[in-house]
């Protein structure tokens, strides 16, 4: 009974990377979609946006790093009028063993719902410990539009990563 519920969770869920599954270093294209909760606070023609988002990381090649991690976000945006913004924050990712891996990230937004930044891997747990790595990001149409008023986005991601 218990190898049948192993084999239908593999089934049906995938199987985790192991670490010696994984090379040593390398470079992934991953795309991110996301809901955010938000507090905002406007003074005169500034705004600054406090955020937390949960999502879901999927490996565009289908390969073992950011493919069906969850994703968990918090960070801030500062604009000034209709003219853009930075956005700056931290992520951490976890794949389906509950291994970690520790993102910062800082962007620029057009004020027409563009932005594009970067990532700096900063560290990990498990199978992750010791990762380090640099990417950047790609968030076009934000926010997609819903009837809750919750920010939702996707995101186009490459990382370039390595562990020890």
């Amino acid at each position: 009974m218990r190898n049948s519920m192993v084999l239908c969770a593999t089934v049906l869920f995938g199987s985790s990377a192991m670490a010696s599954d994984l090379p040593k270093q390398g470079t992934d294209s991953f795309t991110n979609v996301w809901v955010a909760t938000s507090n905002t606070i406007q003074q005169g023609n500034r705004t600054f946006l406090s955020y937390e988002i949960d999502g879901v990381a999927r490996n565009d090649a289908g390969g073992p790093m950011f493919d069906r991690f969850g994703q968990r976000c918090l960070g801030w945006v500062e604009t000034l009028a209709n003219e853009g913004g930075s956005d700056r924050g931290t992520c951490t990712f976890t794949d389906h063993d509950g291994d970690n891996i520790f993102t910062t990230y800082s962007g620029k937004s057009d004020g027409k719902g563009v932005e594009r930044g970067n990532y700096e891997v900063v560290g990990g747990t498990g199978k992750f410990t010791g990762i380090t790595g640099t990417g950047d990001y790609f968030q076009p149409n934000i926010p997609i539009k819903a009837d809750d008023k919750a920010f939702r986005g996707v995101v186009s991601n490459k990382i370039s990563w390595k562990l020890p």
